[in-house]
């Protein structure tokens, strides 16, 4: 049997997420690379014995999850097996992460650093709310300057929905959409200018791939065959790290964290949690809410209040740090 096959084609029956499917694929690898037996000598034992050398290891709670769900996955739908009766150590809880905000002073230095479609890259992420790789796939039609509106399609967990498009970011936008037509024209009179459209609809529209409004908003510099793909989510992290360092920042501060800076600036902005859960596309309000007091700790230190007067022989005097 051919695993990988099998298990992509029981992943795609499922109508699973591509997402979930590649991420399941790697922890089996990895489970084979420390069984080393074929999946057909698979067996509960050998479960467990890898989870428990993962809790050894003390990997993090979330990708001992994962791992399990991959293989409870792949024996049930792929290998037809039951795992049996499996002895393995508590699942310890998920830590809270602390989200890292930058505050708008750093991001002005950050934006500064930043030069060409990266720039404008990064001013959706912030000012829209959407995730690295929902930008890098962003085609020309997605973005409505007359509404404000960018329209994101199949994000994570397959869902679509309509963000805010930031008012500041527009005229760098309509500038960007002449350039991308330019590029669009020039590729297609050197006979490429073709772009791989979702699931069955090259077949539905004949002419669709070649249209301007399916163009990757940003695309690559690569050229396959007739086709330019859209820029990669390195290569936005890349000039990323080298902007948050010109800035002198140390804080870590990556793509995502754009998104984490649009989540708490909207709400401390005025704007409703339900609505920002929406923009966001969060299932759970619960997850939205986490940024509301994501950048700073609330209360104040006891040491910015009037400091106290104590008895220094016999005198009155202010406590003071040297």
């Amino acid at each position: 049997m051919n695993l990988k096959k099998a298990f992509f084609e029981a992943v795609a029956l499922r109508d699973a997420a591509k997402n979930t499917g590649r991420t399941y694929w790697a922890c089996l690898v990895k489970f084979y690379q420390f069984i080393r037996k074929p999946a057909s000598q698979w067996t509960g034992p050998d479960v467990e014995r890898w989870l428990i050398e993962l809790h050894r290891l003390d990997f993090a709670p979330k990708s001992r999850k994962q791992a399990l769900c991959a293989l409870v996955f792949c024996f049930k739908h792929v290998l037809k097996r039951d795992l049996g009766t499996l002895n393995l150590p508590p699942m310890p809880k998920e830590r809270q992460t602390l989200k890292t905000i930058p505050t708008r002073e750093e991001l002005g230095r950050i934006f500064a650093g930043l030069r060409g479609q990266v720039k404008l890259m990064a001013g959706l992420m912030y000012g829209s709310g959407l995730r690295i790789g929902e930008c890098c796939k962003l085609r020309v039609q997605d973005i409505d300057i007359e509404a404000r509106t960018v329209r994101i399609w199949n994000g994570k967990g397959d869902k679509s929905r309509l963000t805010v498009l930031a008012e500041a970011v527009t005229p760098s936008l309509r500038r960007h959409i002449e350039w991308r037509r330019s590029l669009h024209e020039m590729d297609a009179a050197n006979g490429c200018g073709l772009v791989e459209l979702p699931r069955r609809l090259a077949m539905k529209y004949k002419s669709a791939h070649r249209e301007l409004r399916w163009q990757w908003l940003f695309p690559s510099t690569v050229i396959r065959g007739q086709y330019r793909w859209h820029t990669t989510d390195e290569s936005v992290a890349k000039q990323m790290r080298a902007a948050v360092k010109a800035a002198g920042i140390i804080k870590r501060i990556t793509p995502h964290t754009l998104r984490h800076a649009f989540a708490t600036h909207a709400m401390q902005s005025g704007n409703d949690p339900r609505t920002v859960q929406d923009l966001l596309g969060h299932e759970n309000l619960t997850t939205t809410m986490i940024y509301l007091h994501a950048d700073a700790a609330r209360g104040f230190s006891p040491m910015d209040v009037a400091p106290p007067r104590i008895a220094v022989n016999g005198r009155n005097n202010l406590m003071m740090l040297a």
